[in-house]
């Protein structure tokens, strides 16, 4: 085996670690891939060592044959990355290759660990890294590829022509997935199995089939990796699409591999970003050749009426939109200053006049800036309680990505002190106990009344209910919750 990917993230869609595969399989380079999902079990339990030594020791085996391995990973990966790679770097057999946004964003620090990093997009440079490290050549001059003996070229200029990279790889072919405490060779029921738990294929009782149809995001949100990595690339457009053909032979392609597929879920940060004309010739070839069931994601400043009617009737059944906050300080802060309350009611109001063909839509919300007041989470609690329902709200707690603005931010007002793996290993799922995070808790499946959340979201009241006395009393309240929550999930 010439090249072992390793791709530590909690689902098996991994679309760029697969299209990484399917770019070397394509130039011939035998290639091996091994999904392992982070076990950690509970929210808050996460720690540097995630998986056990059997399965390290599994994983050893799978990499006994390689000349070289590639592992990818987001910040919120990287003690997986550590693990993994200090695993291998014992048997001391083969070099290893970090890619992905965090060693883009921070190739210094991942140098400690990695022999080699990626920095920005990895097809055309990890398969040149492959053929020089099978032939034995120099690999200091390779673009987009860093050293530890202090090699720094910068990174290839984008790929404009997303067409000419291959789909993801989901042929099954010498694919591995860490399946309870064992790496099992994953077959076309686990692969399904999978698939079934994703967090959409949960919410809806249907499997989807993730995938992007483009590259990059209009916005320049300033907690967000997509702000710094455009950074990089100053004079690259903000988003590449691929052709609604490449899409569409994709997909196709993926139905025929996996037949039980139910809906498609288009993950791009903004899929009504896409100019009009562009998106109805996406959508008459989608429901000509595929006629699935979609998802999606949109943006309040994208969503026209038009755009979001061509969607349904294309069938569009679910649609996630960014919220974050409904303090217009805090929108600035965040690099949305567009995107007002107003706007966003416009568009919810829109999406809501098609609630008899839609699931209840998605609305994403951050918790736990520490650069709130008690007052901007007022206002974030009133405008949920303005939102036309049914709704669901999608809860994050904020991570200070390295390399965006709102991390340095946070550095220049001393809100960072502890070490970058301690900001790793924040779980998204973990929500400070508080009155206003209560009440976003409870109202979060849409069902709260809203005239109730109101009045609790009024100045008088939510200053005394909100005040640091009581404190104890809403992290109380939050335990009986998470207690809650784990027995209805046992049972």
């Amino acid at each position: 085996m010439s090249v072992v990917l390793i791709s530590p993230y909690p689902d098996l869609t991994a679309f760029g670690p697969r299209t990484l595969c399917a770019c070397l399989r394509r130039a011939g380079i035998e290639t091996r891939m091994v999904f392992l999902p982070d076990p950690t079990p509970e929210v808050g339990q996460a720690g540097p060592e995630r998986y056990s030594p059997a399965v390290l020791a599994e994983l050893d085996a799978l990499c006994a044959d390689a000349r070289l391995v590639g592992i990818s990973l987001m910040t919120n990966f990287f003690d997986n990355a550590v693990q993994i790679t200090r695993q291998l770097r014992r048997c001391g057999r083969m070099p290893v290759v970090w890619g992905g946004v965090h060693p883009t964003l921070r190739p210094e620090e991942c140098l400690e660990y990695a022999d080699f990093v990626c920095v920005g997009e990895g097809e055309d440079a990890l398969l040149e890294l492959a053929r020089a490290v099978l032939r034995g050549e120099d690999v200091g001059t390779i673009p987009g590829i860093w050293t530890r003996s202090g090699s720094c070229p910068p990174p290839r200029p984008l790929e404009r022509d997303l067409d000419r990279l291959p789909g993801p790889d989901y042929s099954l072919r010498d694919h591995f997935v860490l399946d309870g405490d064992r790496i099992e060779p994953l077959t076309l029921e686990r692969q399904r199995r999978f698939l079934a738990a994703a967090s959409l294929s949960r919410l809806y009782g249907r499997i989807g089939y993730q995938t992007l149809t483009g590259r990059g995001c209009p916005h320049r949100c300033s907690y967000c990796a997509n702000d710094a990595l455009r950074g990089l690339y100053p004079d690259s457009p903000p988003v590449r699409w691929r052709s609604s053909g490449h899409v569409m032979a994709e997909l196709e392609a993926a139905r025929q591999a996996m037949p039980f597929i139910d809906f498609v879920w288009f993950s791009d940060d903004a899929l009504t970003s896409m100019p009009g004309p562009a998106l109805r010739e996406f959508f008459d070839q989608y429901r000509q050749r595929i006629g699935l069931p979609f998802s999606c994601l949109t943006s309040p400043l994208t969503l026209s009426s038009d755009k979001l009617d061509l969607l349904v009737e294309s069938g569009l059944f679910s649609l996630q939109m960014g919220v974050q906050t409904g303090s217009p300080r805090i929108q600035r802060l965040y690099n949305r200053a567009a995107m007002t309350n107003d706007r966003m009611l416009a568009a919810m109001d829109r999406i809501h006049r098609h609630a008899p063909r839609l699931a209840p839509p998605l609305y994403d919300i951050i918790l736990d800036a520490p650069f709130e007041t008690a007052e901007d989470k007022r206002q974030t609690l009133a405008l949920v309680a303005r939102m036309p329902k049914p709704f669901r709200l999608q809860l994050f707690s904020l991570t200070f990505f390295p390399g965006t603005a709102l991390h340095g931010q946070a550095q220049a007002a001393g809100l960072l002190p502890g070490e970058p793996p301690d900001i790793y290993r924040k779980s998204y799922e973990e929500r400070q106990p508080g009155y206003h995070n209560l009440l976003l808790t409870l109202a979060r499946g849409g069902r709260f009344p809203s005239p109730l959340l109101r009045l609790l979201a009024c100045r008088p009241v939510a200053a005394t209910l909100g005040h640091d006395l009581l404190r104890p009393v809403w992290a109380g309240l939050f335990a009986v919750l998470r207690r809650l929550k784990r027995r209805l999930g046992r049972s």
